[in-house]
């Protein structure tokens, strides 16, 4: 029993870290991003699809962030949010490479799959006490 809870923490906790340091890498690549545009003006605007797909990568990070609180909840909303991210990436005309997005995927979604992971462990473990 002891070992089967050792091996939920440590799920747990490769999560956490996982998660956390993608948001902070992220949050970190945005904002230098956000400033190194903010001295070239190209004068290209972002398509409706590139915000879209932005706004759908914040939600994605809110519930890696949720997911420190609520394992199933976060891990379930960042796990829909990337795949549905990916999805509309495949219909970005502008986007060079699909097997890149994938990779992408794959690489942001191993937290949110952790967690959900987690969750049914937990969840398995605390119904086989009761």
């Amino acid at each position: 029993m002891k070992q089967k809870k050792s091996f939920e923490q440590i799920i747990r906790l490769i999560a956490r870290i996982s998660g956390s340091f993608l948001v902070v890498f992220t949050v970190v690549f945005g904002i230098a991003t956000f400033i190194d545009s903010l001295g070239r003006n190209t004068g290209n605007p972002l398509s409706t699809l590139i915000l879209i797909i932005f706004g759908i990568w914040g939600i994605a990070l809110a519930g890696l962030v949720l997911a420190l609180w609520k394992e199933g909840l976060g891990g379930f909303i960042s796990l829909v949010s990337f795949v549905t991210m990916c999805i509309l990436n495949f219909f970005n005309p502008d986007a060079p490479d699909s097997r890149g997005a994938i990779m992408v995927f794959l690489i942001f979604s191993l937290p949110s799959l952790l967690y959900i992971y987690y969750w049914v462990l937990t969840k398995n473990t605390s119904s086989k006490t009761k």
